[in-house]
């Protein structure tokens, strides 16, 4: 047999066993991701009394009979991440925005913006703006967000990497935030005399 072949049939067995050996090690790598975020969200889905989705990388559920949700989400442009919670509870009225920023200076204060209602801001502030702080120890941002169309409060926070799932104490944290934005959301937006 000519050295030529020989040496082609060689490069083509060394080639098909590369490319077996690489799938192999790309299927182990992506059940192991699947088993530890499976791992991340499985507290989490407790307390809601709900379940976790390793496709979508979310879980829902109801936390204190409203329905929830919370999922990993590509941000807005696909750059990076987010984690998200969402709480129905509808309210109507008007949307309205909440943005707080804590510097990389620890040095600087932490800003608080406000996009809607100046009247729902007001009832809002007190509420929220400590248990935001509390919620942001280091660099970063928060924003919780009304939505009277879908019903939805929403918190949204950047993650550091694919595995900056909160913790089930810090998802705790999560949760009662959102749904003390929810309750100073209705006092607001309820007319005068309603609750």
């Amino acid at each position: 047999m000519n050295a030529y072949i020989v040496f082609g049939l060689v490069m083509i067995v060394i080639v098909v066993v590369s490319l077996v050996a690489s799938g192999m090690l790309a299927a182990s790598f992506n059940e192991r991701a699947k088993a530890d975020l499976g791992r991340a969200l499985a507290p989490l889905a407790e307390q809601v009394d709900g379940t976790a989705d390793i496709e979508t990388a979310s879980i829902s559920g109801q936390y204190r009979g409203h329905i929830t949700t919370a999922a990993m989400i590509s941000a807005p442009g696909g750059m990076g991440r987010q984690f998200e919670v969402k709480l129905v509870d509808g309210a109507g009225g008007k949307p309205w925005t909440h943005l707080t920023t804590r510097p990389k200076d620890d040095n600087g204060p932490i800003d608080h913006q406000f996009d809607g209602d100046t009247g729902i801001e007001a009832e809002l502030a007190v509420l929220l703006r400590g248990p935001i702080e509390e919620l942001l120890p280091y660099p970063g941002w928060f924003q919780l967000r009304y939505d009277p169309v879908t019903g939805e409060v929403r918190l949204s926070r950047t993650m550091q990497s694919r595995k900056d799932i909160p913790s089930p104490e810090r998802f705790a944290a999560y949760l009662e935030t959102v749904h003390t934005a929810a309750v100073a959301n209705r006092a607001a937006q309820a007319p005068d005399g309603d609750t």
